[in-house]
């Protein structure tokens, strides 16, 4: 029996880690925490091509999830074929929920952008609003992050309105709000400086605990060289930094993701590439660790209250193909643990998300 699966016989039934699946059968968790420790959850249902964002709650300590209620204002405007288009959410100011998502294009009809917000805590949640202005060819999965000081920001992939087609045309945009989510500026041009983007990978942002702005992205500045590109901000998405972090030479598109969290006082990402999970913290002096076994992606954080993380991904998913889910501890110095495990179930178009509940994960699939 391989070494993998030995681990995960021992762990499987191990108080440490429960498992937990989505409620109505969902698909593509997000999970986030607000300041008094309640739960929030959104994942899609219905048809891959153009279902709904549906939304539950857990309070700390509680049983159950609430019961669900569906965030777009318009039925059938959300995407989960392809694995990467789903909802992200961020909590802001005040305990503002954000929630961003692709909509489906139609006949003549770009892709939108949409996003919606709730100000009192998911109580109720404002009309979607489709925020990509003049852009085109939106395809990726778009992400969101957002400030205790009321700053949000939407980062998307596509290209400029007369762009020519092709990858390296397209171009990483940032779109900031400075009042919780009420107005948005004009989109800017992030990688203006470093062009090219995968087309049909997400990406991941996020306000990192010292107040910068970090999206990881997979470039596409050759048909044959798709790097994870940490991009930087320190002066509130006026300008960016690049570096590669997660280098893969691949002539295709993986319609990969990425998982970054908070870790203490420093942040902690995990992303694909030749196949593996890759995690690190992202400063200079880290180097990133392979997690999992091959044909893993979709990555997922989670730290407990002991500062260890969880790592979990998918197995052997792909296009309409379920598959299986593995993990990995590291404890609190950032070292691979012994404890992990591999178990099946992910549906097809899922992946898993995870939470802790003081020093114990729960993984969502």
């Amino acid at each position: 029996m391989p070494l993998l699966l030995l681990l995960a016989s021992f762990t499987h039934g191990s108080e440490e880690v429960r498992f937990e699946h989505v409620p109505e059968g969902g698909v593509q968790p997000q999970v986030a925490t607000t300041r008094d420790g309640t739960l929030h959850l959104v994942y899609l249902i219905g048809n891959p091509g153009g279902g709904d964002v549906r939304y539950v709650t857990k309070k700390s300590g509680g049983a159950g999830w609430s019961a669900p209620r569906t965030l777009n204002s318009t039925p059938a405007t959300a995407v989960a074929m392809g694995t990467i288009r789903g909802a992200q959410m961020a909590v802001g100011k005040d305990d503002t929920l954000h929630v961003v998502w692709n909509g489906p294009g139609g006949k003549n009809q770009p892709a939108p952008l949409l996003y919606t917000r709730s100000l009192d805590h998911g109580g109720t949640f404002e009309k979607q609003r489709d925020l990509r202005a003049d852009t085109q060819g939106l395809d990726g999965g778009a992400s969101i992050a957002a400030s205790a000081k009321g700053e949000v920001y939407i980062v998307w992939h596509g290209a400029p309105a007369d762009a020519a087609p092709g990858e390296i045309n397209r171009r990483v945009f940032v779109l900031k709000s400075t009042d919780n989510g009420g107005t948005f500026l004009k989109p800017r041009i992030a990688n203006g400086d470093d062009p090219g983007v995968c087309a049909c990978c997400s990406l991941k942002t996020f306000v990192s605990p010292t107040g910068e702005l970090i999206t990881l992205y997979r470039a596409a500045r050759s048909m044959a060289q798709r790097d994870i590109t940490l991009m930087t901000s320190t002066d509130g998405g006026v300008t960016f930094q690049h570096r590669n972090v997660g280098p893969w030479a691949i002539n295709a598109c993986p319609m990969s993701s990425a998982s970054v969290i908070g870790a203490g006082a420093k942040t902690r990402a995990a992303w694909e590439a030749e196949g593996k999970v890759y995690t690190s913290l992202l400063d200079e002096s880290s180097t990133a660790l392979a997690v999992s076994e091959d044909k893993a992606r979709h990555p997922a954080l989670a730290v407990n209250a002991r500062g260890e993380t969880l790592i979990t991904w998918s197995v052997g998913t792909g296009w309409q193909k379920g598959g299986q889910l593995g993990w990995l501890v590291l404890d609190s110095s950032g070292q691979a643990t012994g404890r992990r495990g591999i178990k099946p179930g992910v549906p097809v178009w899922g992946f898993t998300a995870a939470y802790a509940e003081g020093d114990r994960f729960v993984i969502l699939y």
